[in-house]
Order: C-alpha cells, then structure tokens, then sequence
C-alpha cells in the first residue's frame, strides 16, 4: 500500500467523505481531509502532502487564494484544482498560480488515479 501522504480539500462533506473514500479504496491510506482553505494551510505546514487535491470553490478562503498562499510560505507540494465549473477563467487562473492539475467533478477512481499519475509524483514503498 502506498503511504504517498495526499491532502484533500472541500467545505461539502458528502464530496469530502467521497474523495477520501475513493483515495483509501484505491491503496491510498495517509490521506487526510480538510474542510477549509485556512484548514489545509495548517494541515499542509503540519504534515507536509505530496499532492493537495483542492476545491476551487469554498467561503472564506477560496482554494484559488489557498493556492497562492501555499507558495507564500514556500511549501512545496503537487495542488490539483478541483470543481465543478470548469471555467476558462478557473483554469487559466489555476495554470497562472502554479497548478500542478485539474480535475473536473464528478470525480471517479479512474480521473483521480489520472490526477495523481500526472503529479509524477515518487510513491514511497
């Protein structure tokens, strides 16, 4: 099983439970939820994810404001935006900050194991 350490981020429960769901099922187990922007930079600085999955979309802290505040305090990790509305304008904002990805939902194992093998990201033993 892998211990990749993956963070995934939205304020709507149901989608939470389902990602995190869908990560564990495929062999993912050091996943952690977050429900917040603000959430996940703690979470992030604290444990340190090889890939954030983050929704777009969320009160307060938007994921694309999230995202740039990732960078600001220097955290290196792999972001793959996450929404429902695929706007040019969500997209090219996403590219323009550093995205490593995007992932349009509805979600599924396939466009999930997609997002992470196009992280090109190292899984530890």
């Amino acid at each position: 099983m892998s211990e990749l350490k993956i963070l995934v981020v939205d304020d709507d429960r149901l989608m939470l439970t389902l990602f995190v769901g869908i990560l564990r099922r495929e062999g993912y187990h050091s996943v952690d939820p977050a429900r917040s922007g603000a959430e996940a930079l703690e979470k992030i600085k604290e444990h340190r994810p090889a890939i954030v999955f983050l929704d777009i979309e969320m009160p307060e802290l938007s994921g694309l404001d999230a995202l740039n505040a990732i960078w600001q305090v220097g955290i290196e990790t792999k972001v793959v935006m996450v929404t429902a509305t695929p706007t040019t304008e969500n997209v090219m904002a996403a590219k323009s900050r550093g995205a490593s990805g995007f992932l349009v939902k509805p979600i599924s194992p396939r466009k999930v194991a997609d997002a992470i093998e196009a992280c090109h990201v190292e899984k530890p033993d």
